[in-house]
């Protein structure tokens, strides 16, 4: 027998020396002064080194076997088996002729150990034709082949004829349990012979063959099923010096890869290089465990459409390289959606520790995002960014963050792990608005957290310009910004801010301190223009917010100069709604009104939408000193206010106003539908203190509203001048006009009733109509100005009036004012007129100048009547008569309420006999008419009877 027969048939021979010794002589066996000589006569028959540290016996009963301890078998090319004990079952025919015939081996805990190649190749396996018809037991067996070591191995051995060889059973390899099954087939006359293997590991099998020659060459297919429905074939072609693969074709559902392999022994490592589509890489790292961990490895890969944690990217290109000391990977190009990239280099440590560098360029941010399923940031349209890589394999740490995300420049770090991301990014330039839209999209959905600080040193926010910005925020169930500052417009802002998963405020605290608020205007609708004056002190605010989304409560405080507005509504972001306490502060009211534009009568503010009664852009035609102006008279501004705001719905429901003079309370509220917007409300003054109407009047072709506003008032003043006392009326809107309707306007004892219409026309001047009634007056109540030469200054008068107008000014109205007024007046006194001096003056010798009675003085009158008719702002007497006790008064001509000018002619009769009537024409402006006297009937007239 040469050197090369099977390893394992060492113990059998050896139990076969045995054998014959025990039959020629039993107790020779378990004499230990014989063992060595049972050793040598082993060692011959197996051509191995054979030692026996045990025990020896033969047993004949209940048949005959034969059983060995501590054995130790050697050969020429480090093949060795050790064996606790070895046992033989003999058949008892051949026994008893003095022939050995074995029928099964049993070996417990062997260690058995195969060398790579194997030496004789085939024949290092094949059995010896004496043991044809073997079964084998290996019970809880080491067997190390080549690299590979096997351990609690149970199996079973068949020998055939010819040197066949199969065997069958289980163990583990490298800690994973792995099933076996090995056919050797019949060694032909070159040496050679065919393999058939099949083996399971891990849900792994595989299916190998080929043959194995004398040269211990290997050559033949190899068949892999792997979890997930993935195959693998390849021709294997096996040496001493390691094992090749070509043709390698792998398939899982529509992956495809294609390439080769070579395994080398010395020193043990693999490489391959691959190509393909489709890959799923979370379906192959799942096959990560069955790798063997202490195995090299450099693995080329160039795969199109590659798919990785549940997203799909168009190419992946790398390599790859394992050994004990680590992983590395290197020209790592990974193609991304929208024609980015991510590339670069990284190495892990056997403690999973990480380092190397990574790029991303990406032209197209906005397909990048959209590929990714992620919303993308306004304004980043393209990126270009670096970052070494640290931290470890579960906790990835980007160190030195630089590049740029849209026209933004970028630096910091970011830090990676499991559902959370720890950064501290700092930009030259951020847009914030841009930024809170992408966070209220929930880019990042519900499972991953985020907290970090950002800084940027400059920033935007809409029309806000912001530098040194910092922010200290934390994402995810809610969004907690737990800092944030900013320089602004030389002051600062700085706050806090909680949101909830819906993105609404839970808690709020802000703190705002700005030297001039005038950079604020920005803010404002493009359509409203607030004064500079009012926007150029000292700006301090102060808000907090805390409760639910459905019952937020607030507060807020802000001084603006010397302007105070406090806030304190309860808000609702559910619906949205909002009701609180309000009220604003100026210890001035004339100077608050001036810097809200409406001082002296005159506006300088920029029409507000809906509002029609606003100053233009016209020079303000008052004089700065009249004390009329005083708007609206000294004493401070208050408003205390109880608000609502909802969806088509806000207003004041409680309100207490005082301002100089004017002091009010009541409700207004505007809701909102299909129809347009509804005003309703009632206003209880006190004093209701109105301003001089200004020369030009900014007034819309419609107005935004219609509705109602009811009006009571204990006095009225215009221009701080009294002009009616308890009064009620209402105040309507509909889209094409607005009403005011007096229901009763006291003026002393007397009453005005009426109305006044103004009917507006995107396409035509605003048309004013108006009809009053007033009874019962006191002519020294109307307080009427002097500058008409002829006046009332007492009388019980009654008037109608039925007037029509247009234009955008009071001055326009007076010129295209038309209609009819008529007044009467008894028991009363006519200024500027004095018939008892005319008469008088008659009587008196020598007679002193008549026209000193015809341009001054006062008559009492008992009844007056008066009728005219107006076109083009032109008054035209129809009737004017006065009746006294000192005589009669007529008048006629015309007013001109346009130019303020006159031209009448009144001809006074005063009582005396014989009748005579004087008469003077009065023309020019109203306060210095011009005068002409006609006395001619006077000169030769004398008193008779």
């Amino acid at each position: 027998m040469t050197r090369k027969h099977l390893l394992w048939a060492g113990p059998l021979a050896l139990l076969v020396a045995l054998g014959t010794a025990l039959l020629a002589l039993p107790s020779f066996v378990a004499a230990p002064a014989h063992r060595t000589a049972v050793e040598a006569f082993a060692s011959r028959l197996t051509g191995r080194d054979v030692h026996i540290s045990g025990k020896l016996s033969l047993s004949y009963f209940p048949q005959p076997e034969i059983t060995a301890t501590g054995i130790t078998i050697s050969g020429p090319d480090k093949e060795v088996i050790t064996a606790h004990a070895l046992s033989l079952d003999l058949a008892l025919a051949p026994l008893l002729q003095g022939q050995l015939a074995a029928r099964t081996l049993d070996l417990d805990t062997p260690n058995i150990t195969f060398p790579w190649p194997l030496p004789g190749g085939i024949s290092a396996i094949a059995p010896p034709p004496w043991l044809a018809a073997l079964h084998a037991h290996i019970k809880n067996g080491r067997i190390n082949f080549g690299a590979a070591d096997f351990t609690d191995v149970n199996a079973d051995l068949f020998t055939g004829a010819g040197g066949s060889v199969s065997v069958s059973g289980n163990g583990k390899l490298q800690t994973h349990d792995v099933s076996l099954s090995l056919a050797v087939g019949e060694t032909e006359a070159d040496g050679a012979a065919q393999i058939t293997l099949r083996t399971a590991l891990g849900g792994a099998s595989a299916h190998f063959a080929g043959a194995l020659n004398a040269q211990s060459e290997l050559a033949g297919q190899l068949n892999l099923a792997l979890p997930g429905h993935a195959s693998v074939s390849a021709q294997i072609s096996a040496d001493a010096n390691g094992i090749s693969a070509e043709d390698i074709s792998a398939s899982q559902d529509k992956l495809a890869l294609h390439g080769t392999a070579h395994l080398a022994f010395a020193p043990l490592g693999l490489r391959a290089d691959l190509t393909g589509q489709r890959l799923d890489l979370d379906q192959l790292t799942k096959l990560s465990p069955l790798w063997p961990g202490g195995l090299a490895t450099e693995l080329h890969l160039d795969a199109a459409n590659v798919s990785l944690a549940g997203r799909s990217f168009p190419a992946l290109r790398a390599t790859l390289k394992t050994s004990p000391a680590g992983s590395a990977v290197s020209g790592l190009t990974l193609g991304l959606p929208g024609g980015a990239s991510l590339s670069g280099d990284l190495t892990i440590s056997p403690n999973q520790d990480l380092s190397g560098r990574l790029s991303l360029a990406a032209p197209d941010l906005t397909a990048l995002a959209s590929g990714l399923g992620l919303p993308a940031v306004p304004g980043w349209t393209s990126a270009s960014l670096q970052a070494q890589l640290g931290g470890t394999r579960d906790a990835p740490d980007l160190t030195d963050i630089t590049g740029t995300l849209g026209a933004d420049h970028v630096n910091g770090r970011v830090v990676l792990s499991a559902g959370h991301a720890a950064f501290r990014l700092a930009f030259d330039q951020l847009d914030l608005a841009s930024l809170a839209a992408w966070l209220a999209q929930r880019p990042l959905g519900g499972g991953v957290s985020v907290a970090g600080e950002l800084t940027a040193a400059h920033a935007v926010a809409g029309p806000l310009k912001l530098s040194n910005l910092f922010i200290d925020a934390d994402m995810g169930a809610q969004l907690d910004i737990r800092r944030a500052t900013a320089s602004l417009y030389g002051g600062i802002a700085n706050g806090s801010v909680t949101l909830d998963r819906d993105f609404k405020v839970t808690s709020a605290h802000a703190v705002l301190d700005l030297p001039s608020a005038a950079p604020l205007a920005a803010l404002l609708p493009q359509d409203v223009k607030l004064p500079a004056e009012l926007l150029r002190p000292h700006l301090s605010l102060v808000l907090a917010a805390a409760g639910p989304p459905n019952a937020l409560s607030t507060s807020a405080v802000a001084t603006l100069g010397d302007f105070t507005l406090t806030a304190a509504p309860v808000i609702d972001l559910t619906k949205p709604s909002a009701s609180g306490a309000l009220s604003l502060r100026h210890p001035d009211a004339i100077a608050a009104l001036k810097l809200l534009g409406l001082g002296g009568g005159c506006s300088r503010m920029a029409p507000l939408p809906g509002y029609p009664f606003q100053g233009g852009s016209l020079p303000c035609s008052a004089g700065v000193n009249d004390p009329g102006l005083a708007f609206p008279g000294p004493g401070a501004l208050a408003l205390r206010a109880r608000f609502s705001a909802a969806p088509g719905s806000a207003g004041l429901n409680d309100f207490v106003l005082s301002a100089g003079q004017l002091d009010a309370s009541g409700q207004i509220m505007l809701t909102q539908d299909k129809s347009g917007g509804k005003l309703s409300g009632q206003i209880d003054a006190g004093t209701l203190a109105l301003p001089k109407l200004p020369a030009s009047l900014q007034m819309p072709g419609s107005l935004p509203v219609s509705g109602q506003i009811a009006l009571k008032a204990n006095q009225v003043l215009y221009a701080g001048t009294p002009v009616f006392g308890a009064t009620a009326g209402t105040l309507s809107f509909a889209p094409d006009q607005a009403r005011l309707t007096l229901d009763d306007a006291a003026i002393g004892t007397g009453k005005l009733s009426g109305s006044a219409t103004l009917k507006l026309d995107p396409k035509a001047p605003p048309a004013l109509s108006a009809k009053f009634l007033a009874d019962g007056i006191d002519a020294g109540a109307l307080a009427l100005p002097q500058s008409f030469p002829l006046t009332l200054t007492s009388g019980q008068l009654s008037a109608t009036a039925s007037l029509t107008a247009s234009g955008y000014s009071a001055k326009t109205w007076a010129a295209t004012l038309g209609g009819s007024a008529t007044i009467t007046a008894s028991n009363g006194t006519l200024s500027g007129l004095s018939l008892p001096d005319l008469a008088s003056a008659l009587s008196t010798t020598p007679r002193p100048a008549l026209s000193k009675s015809l341009s001054g003085g006062t008559t009492p009158f008992a009844t007056l009547s008066l009728a005219a008719t107006i076109a083009q702002g032109n008054c035209t007497l129809t009737q004017a008569q006065l009746t006294a006790p000192a005589g009669t008064l007529a008048a006629s001509g015309t007013i001109d309420l346009f130019e303020s000018t006159l031209a009448l002619k009144l001809g006074a009769t005063p009582a005396v006999k014989p009748p005579l009537t004087l008469s003077v024409r009065l023309s020019g402006p109203w306060g210095k008419p011009g005068r002409e006297y006609d006395l001619k009937d006077a000169t030769g007239w004398k008193p008779g009877s």
